[in-house]
């Protein structure tokens, strides 16, 4: 994913050509095929290129248009054949055509309204000088990442945040963020991000800057997609199918390899399936890579789960005839230095660096055999395989789950929701979390999360209907996978693309009534196991067990204890133990030693590993 970045001078002044360098270079593997920045009077623009389309090498970025206007992005457009239509660009140059040219057709023709016209994963900004505004969007809900910071005197913002950080700003710590990423609350989403003073541009949301003001808003609302009435389930099958498949050949469009992501399962398997079959024609392959366990995880995972993806994967790679598997069981790398290695790419905490070590060694093997798109499905429990939430609607499928609470407590009224979480908080006092009790006290984060109930990523004050529990999954402008994502890539030198979060997917999805995604036998996600036959062999297809990721993480913490026990005291010796609660820690990885169980793994994960990644982020803050 190439990267873009710029600075607004907002007292009139001219930009310093070293500072905007400083940023540049401060994300400078966002580049690896060129680097470039325009300047003129208060504005400064800047993009750092990775060549990830077969026109990308044609870009010339950032410019001045015709019009006077300077101009900076980073895009895949999704919509070609739409724009071409749209701007009447002959046939003979459509191949040529760069997206940035398109993005700045459709500028002209749109203004300000134009990025709902734009499909695909991007985000650019456009000065214009005579109205001295600066004008900064990013996609519908694409794997992109843009941020930003403002003070008295300037208006920043980057693909990365090293960029911003790069000029000096002084780093003040976002305790609330932190806190919430130690005890897994996804609140922290939305516009903030560990740094107190830069923000995050949701997804969907495009801004508008002068030297008076700064406005924000969301373009694009998933929420007011109206339902869609079909005579026949057979006829939305037959559409989505459609829909889906092209957002998956329109990120079929690289300049070099495409690769995916492969588990057992039907999200990434369908993608599998569907980028192998329209490579076919053109006798090309497609590399999948499915993360594998290096221990026996027999009696690792719980009910309903599978911890060994391979036997399922292998059945999807050998259902096509042109993709060529890996299976990565990461033997090399670490739990421990996984989440170094994300951690130094992202520089922010996340509460998921369980999963960290076998992410990094899918990377970087993708990079080392040259792939230039690296696919994934993992936006579809909420868009190609949504459930259908039958613990809402079903009976039969809560007594036979025992699904009572699932069914019950997203349906209480607000008072009665906030009465059970301040007993659960008094009750167990974070026990599942590494934060330090002192330091949860000290913030009041109890009661900010009882206050917080019914708004947000906290779920509305009821949950009704599984159409508003689906929206809360899905939530674009609160959803920080893009960015993640947009991050990781870019520090191994690829793009990666996932179609089920495609605009036309998302909306056509959102549309199909709930009930045709339960089966009559009430079995879920009916209406991707149905658009699948004969793409996926039926034991993955109609397969009901779902797999659990990085089952065999307590094995490889203990063969890392050397790591574990290093880098325990290391934190000991630092403001780590202001936030984590190093004893908490402690005790967890001592319980995995003595005995090895799936609970005890699954604790190590939640409280060792969540606070290994807080600690680490702590040891060079500020630094």
């Amino acid at each position: 994913m190439s990267g873009i970045c710029g600075i607004f001078q907002l007292d009139g002044s001219p930009v310093d050509p070293v500072d905007l360098q400083k940023m540049i270079d401060g994300m400078a593997h966002w580049g690896p095929d060129g680097r470039s920045q325009i300047i003129s009077g208060p504005i400064g623009l800047g993009q750092l290129l990775l060549h990830n389309t077969p026109q990308a090498h044609l870009e010339h970025l950032p410019r001045q248009t015709p019009s006077g206007l300077l101009f900076t992005a980073e895009a895949r457009l999704d919509n070609r054949a739409d724009l071409f239509h749209q701007f009447q660009i002959p046939t003979a140059e459509q191949e040529t055509t760069t997206d940035s040219q398109l993005i700045e057709l459709a500028y002209e023709k749109w203004g300000e309204n134009c990025p709902d016209q734009l499909l695909g994963d991007w985000s650019f900004a456009i000065w214009n000088p005579q109205t001295q505004t600066l004008f900064v969007a990013r996609d519908h809900y694409g794997n992109t990442a843009l941020y930003y910071y403002k003070d008295e005197k300037r208006f920043l913002f980057a693909s990365s945040r090293d960029a911003i950080l790069a000029l000096g700003i002084p780093r003040r710590l976002n305790e609330l963020y932190l806190a919430q990423v130690l005890v897994n609350w996804p609140a922290f989403e939305r516009e903030r991000t560990i740094d107190l003073d830069i923000y995050r541009l949701p997804s969907a949301q495009a801004m508008q800057i002068t030297t008076g003001q700064t406005k924000i808003w969301r373009y694009w609302q998933l929420e007011d997609t109206p339902i869609l009435h079909l005579p026949t389930f057979e006829e939305y099958v037959a559409e989505f199918l459609e829909i889906y498949a092209e957002a998956v050949n329109c990120r079929l469009r690289s300049a070099r390899p495409v690769a995916s992501t492969l588990s057992g399962g039907l999200d990434s398997g369908s993608v599998t399936a569907l980028a192998a079959r329209a490579l076919l024609p053109e006798n090309k392959r497609l590399i999948a890579y499915t993360a594998v366990p290096l221990h026996d995880v027999t009696n690792s995972v719980g009910p309903n789960r599978f911890g060994n993806e391979t036997q399922l994967a292998q059945a999807t790679a050998r259902h096509q005839a042109n993709i060529d598997h890996y299976l990565l069981n990461s033997s090399h790398i670490s739990p421990i230095e996984g989440i170094q290695r994300i951690l130094s790419l992202r520089n922010e905490p996340d509460p998921s660096g369980a999963n960290f070590y076998w992410v990094a060694d899918i990377l970087q093997t993708a990079q080392n055999q040259g792939v230039g798109t690296l696919l994934t499905g993992q936006g579809g429990n909420g868009t190609v395989s949504w459930s259908g939430a039958p613990q809402l609607t079903s009976l039969r499928h809560i007594w036979q789950k025992r699904t009572w609470k699932a069914a019950i407590k997203p349906k209480l009224p607000l008072f009665a929701r906030k009465a059970i979480h301040r007993r659960q908080i008094k009750r167990n006092n974070w026990a599942g979390s590494p934060i330090h009790p002192d330091f949860a006290w000290q913030i009041d984060l109890a009661a900010l999360q009882i206050a917080a109930i019914g708004k947000g990523h906290d779920m509305p004050e009821s949950i009704r209907t599984p159409r508003q529990y689906r929206y809360h999954i899905i939530l674009p402008e609160g959803a920080l996978m893009g960015a993640i994502w947009a991050e990781i890539g870019a520090g191994f030198g690829l793009e990666v693309r996932d179609p089920t979060l495609d605009k036309r997917v998302l909306a056509y999805t959102f549309s199909i009534p709930n009930h045709h995604f339960i089966g009559s036998n009430g079995q879920d996600r009916r209406l991707i196991r149905a658009a699948i036959a004969g793409l996926l062999p039926d034991n993955v297809r109609l397969n009901t067990l779902r797999g659990r990721q990085s089952a065999d993480i307590g094995h490889r913490l203990i063969n890392s204890g050397a790591q574990v026990e290093e880098l325990l005291a290391r934190l000991r010796c630092s403001t780590t133990t202001n936030y984590c609660d190093l004893d908490k820690m402690q005790t967890a990885w001592q319980q995995l030693q003595n005995e090895y169980s799936n609970p005890n793994s699954l604790q190590a994960a939640a409280i060792l590993l969540r606070g290994v990644n807080a600690g680490l982020f702590l040891l060079n803050f500020r630094k």
